[in-house]
């Protein structure tokens, strides 16, 4: 069969397909070693470092009057508001965000009220540094910059009529496919393919990714399932279906590098998080001893640590979490990065918080992404719909469309709003 390494590098102006024969478990000599360069890292500073949001969409002042956390029914929502009276939502994560919420209003919310959003950019550096805030870098701070900065842009688009997706540079395509992905690694091999069966029949997906290792360990048992579960799902899904898998950091180098051979065997599209997702070096130890492209960025929330990455190939596939990171700013100054090193973004994203939303937005205004995005349904019970095209975001026939309405181009249940309780802080009356 062909190298998935090889159509990566088509991007997404060509469908993934699959041809007869075998690969070799032998690296090439395209994955030898390469260290980076100083060209190689202005390069990539250079291309992180171009404004994102296009400022001449927005004529006039956006001054940010309340940045807000609201719940109902266990769901957490937060609301921009500028002085103008427009508003912008940005439906959260409820398995992260009840828990950082804190840290969005005492942290992050204040350094960007009463500012003028059309300098989002420099205020969100700022926003870093301030109150010694990068001192909280990590997964809990960034994912409370990314909901403020997903409420602002839906604030920004409702009040100019742009989609969001304009708002950061322009769509390149109008809709993209996406792989089922099943999170489950408790069940057996037969259940997992099972499962993913019913998931593509329902959603039409061309790809699938399911999970080996026991995430960040392996047993005696995992790896019994992963030795059943590797081929059994080429065997299941046939010759065509492109199949990623994803480790969580289960593996030693040894490990990855055996089950990535087998997984080389079986024509896999790409080896997510083969070691510890910060372990870089063994990262690129796994890297260079397969032929599989190896993904990875899911918890990273560190740009120097992404250029590191890039440009020592120890990713072939970047994979800013859309939300984790910190935002689309941020997470697009990463694409564009590893477009500079010819190399392929396919962003992360949880499916709770309207992830199918964002990771469309995304995934339709960068170049260097494949066919094939994150995709686990539509678990949000947040009654909503597509501003434009009605009804709500969900795969047909292995595509997402993306929506053309203003900001993210959702309009939210006004009952269910109404319903919505502000969270107050620890103190507040």
């Amino acid at each position: 069969m062909i190298s998935k390494r090889d159509l990566f590098k088509l991007g997404a102006a060509g469908a993934l397909t699959t041809a007869a024969g075998c690969v070799s478990a032998a690296p090439t000599d395209s994955r030898a070693p390469e260290r980076a360069d100083g060209d190689l890292i202005s390069r990539l500073r250079a291309a992180a470092s171009e404004p994102v949001v296009r400022t001449e969409l927005i004529p006039d002042p956006v001054i940010l009057k309340s940045l807000d956390v609201l719940e109902r029914d266990g769901e957490f929502i937060v609301r921009a508001e500028d002085t103008d009276g427009a508003v912008g939502w940005a439906l959260t994560n409820i398995k992260r965000f009840p828990a950082a919420w804190p840290i969005f209003q005492q942290r992050v919310a204040p350094e960007f009220v009463g500012k003028d959003m059309r300098d989002y950019e420099r205020h969100l550096e700022e926003a870093f540094i301030a109150q010694s805030n990068y001192k909280w870098q990590g997964l809990a701070l960034w994912i409370c910059f990314a909901r403020a900065e997903i409420a602002i842009l839906d604030l920004i688009g409702q009040k100019t009529g742009q989609p969001v997706h304009a708002l950061l540079g322009g769509a390149v395509r109008d809709s993209v496919g996406v792989y089922y992905a099943n999170s489950n690694r408790g069940r057996p091999a037969e259940w997992v393919v099972d499962r993913l069966r019913q998931n593509v029949e329902v959603s039409g997906a061309k790809a699938v990714k399911f999970k080996v290792g026991a995430r960040m360990r392996t047993t005696d048992t995992s790896n019994a399932r992963d030795r059943e579960l590797i081929p059994l799902m080429r065997e299941a899904f046939g010759p065509d279906k492109v199949i990623y898998a994803d480790s969580n950091s289960s593996y030693t180098v040894e490990e990855a590098v055996y089950f990535g051979r087998m997984m080389e065997e079986y024509d896999f599209g790409f080896f997510e998080e083969p070691v510890r997702w910060d372990d870089m070096e063994s990262t690129r130890q796994v890297a260079e001893a397969l032929s599989i492209p190896i993904a990875g960025g899911e918890q990273e929330s560190s740009i120097p640590r992404f250029e590191w990455q890039i440009a020592n190939r120890a990713l072939q596939i970047v994979q800013p979490d859309l939300i984790y990171f910190g935002g689309l700013v941020r997470s697009k100054r990463v694409a564009r990065m590893a477009e500079a090193a010819d190399i392929q973004c396919v962003p992360h994203i949880s499916p709770r918080g309207l992830g199918q939303l964002t990771v469309t937005h995304f995934a339709c205004m960068i170049e260097n992404t494949t066919d094939y995005q994150e995709y686990k349904g539509d678990p949000d019970e947040v009654p909503y719909e597509l501003i434009h095209e009605g009804g709500r975001l969900k795969a047909v026939d292995g595509r997402l469309n993306l929506p053309q309405g203003p900001g993210l181009g959702v309009r939210f249940d006004p009952d269910w709003l109404a319903g919505l309780r502000p969270v107050r802080g620890v103190g507040a009356s």
